[in-house]
Parts: C-alpha cells; sequence; structure tokens
C-alpha cells in the first residue's frame, strides 16, 4: 500500500505535469531559449516556470484557491493585455537578436539570470496559466493537510521541472544537428509565434474569441 507522503508527493507530480505540458507561451519561451542559447537557458526558463507552479501550489495548498480565482477572474482581461505586450516584448527581442552559437557567454551567470527572470514575468502574468494550475489542483489531490504540503509543493516542482528539462533537451539536440543559418530562421519562427500568443492574448482580453 502506498504511503500518503509518495502518494502525495506523486499528486503534486500529476498537477505539474498538467499545467507544464500543454505548450503555451512557457513552452514557446522554453524552446526559444534553448534555441537561442542552449540547453542551460532552457533549463532555468524550466526552473522559472516549476517556481511559478511551486508559489500557486503553495497558495492552494493553504486555501486560497477560491480567493485567488476569483481575482484573477475578475482582472483576467487587464492581465491578458499585459501579457500580451509581454509577448510583443519577446517578438521583437526575438527577433532582434542573435544565436548564441558556440560562445561560452551563452552558459554565463548572467544569461540564465534573464533567461529565469524573463519565464516568471511570463508565468506570473499569463491568467491561463493560473486558472489552469487552480482548476487542475483540486481535481489532482486529496492533500487536505498542511503537513503534507511539503511533499506535494516539491512533487509540483519535480514534475514542472522534469517536463521543462525534457522538453529543453531535446530541443538541444535538435540545435545541435542544425547549421546556424537553420536555427536563425527557427529563431525568427519563434519570434512570430511570440507575435501571435500576443494577438491572442488581446483577443481574449476583448473578448472576441468568446461564443
Amino acid at each position: 500500500m502506498m504511503s500518503v507522503p509518495v502518494a502525495t508527493f506523486l499528486a503534486g507530480v500529476g498537477v505539474g505535469l498538467t499545467v507544464a505540458v500543454p505548450i503555451g507561451p512557457m513552452g514557446v519561451l522554453c524552446i526559444q531559449k534553448t534555441l537561442a542559447f542552449g540547453l542551460l537557458s532552457g533549463v532555468a526558463t524550466g526552473m522559472a516556470a516549476a517556481t511559478v507552479h511551486v508559489t500557486y501550489g503553495i497558495l492552494a495548498g493553504f486555501g486560497y484557491s477560491p480567493t485567488v480565482t476569483t481575482h484573477i477572474s475578475a482582472g483576467a482581461s487587464v492581465l491578458s493585455l499585459a501579457c500580451a505586450a509581454i509577448m510583443f516584448w519577446f517578438a521583437v527581442r526575438t527577433f532582434r537578436r542573435k544565436i548564441v552559437f558556440g560562445r561560452a557567454d551563452a552558459g554565463k551567470p548572467l544569461c540564465l539570470l534573464q533567461s529565469y527572470r524573463d519565464a516568471l514575468v511570463c508565468g506570473f502574468t499569463n491568467p491561463f496559466t493560473i486558472i489552469l494550475f487552480f482548476a487542475a489542483f483540486p481535481a489532482l489531490t486529496s492533500a487536505d493537510q498542511r503537513l503534507e504540503l511539503p511533499f506535494l509543493t516539491f512533487g509540483i516542482f519535480a514534475g514542472a521541472a522534469g517536463w521543462f528539462f525534457i522538453l529543453s533537451a531535446a530541443v538541444a539536440v535538435f540545435r545541435a544537428r542544425l547549421p546556424e543559418h537553420r536555427l536563425m530562421l527557427a529563431n525568427k519562427a519563434a519570434s512570430c509565434i511570440f507575435a501571435v500568443l500576443g494577438c491572442l492574448m488581446i483577443a481574449d482580453a476583448l473578448g472576441l474569441r468568446r461564443n
């Protein structure tokens, strides 16, 4: 019979994977950072995503899900516009930035810190990630006691971080097999995806995608 801490940890892994696996702004950002700067930058992006998920996990574990969801839903339009602005910022910056290919500064702390920062900003301003997280949390967990919260949050972190590490590693393998000019094209494509995501965020904020 599975012990309660193990079951709670696995439930946390399930929550982390449920929110992390769907490819959205954070997934695109992880792919772009790996294409542009290499594996470590993609992993740093994934660690930031896992940090965002753990933060929400702690809030949900202490019973703040209804309050947070209500506030997020009420301010979803504003957050969507803020996230759209960030997507356009990523799009312009990605389009103008050159690929770091075979250079030592790709793994420097400043580069990794910038990747981590960008992903934190993206994660904390995306209302759909927040709503998805709080929707998945009660459905996949049975942890009602705060004593189980450390196992739950560690599971969330492991699930999210594990997925983004796999994603970064896969993209890094792809990156190593492509010549530099094709990597540049892939980076430009990521820039276009950021712009499209920004447009979709604006459409959601204005209610254009609602039936």
